[in-house]
């Protein structure tokens, strides 16, 4: 399952032209974005 899942982010990476930092930054946005929109959503 890891093995799978470096391939389909190295393919990602290539066809978007992204490095590790920025698909990591991508990420922590999301994330970031997910939790707010979560929190509003129950509160």
């Amino acid at each position: 399952m890891i093995k799978w899942h470096k391939k389909m982010l190295d393919k990602i990476m290539k066809k978007t032209g992204l490095n590790a930092y920025q698909v990591a930054w991508i990420a922590f946005i999301k994330g970031i974005l997910f939790t707010v929109i979560m929190y509003e959503l129950i509160l």
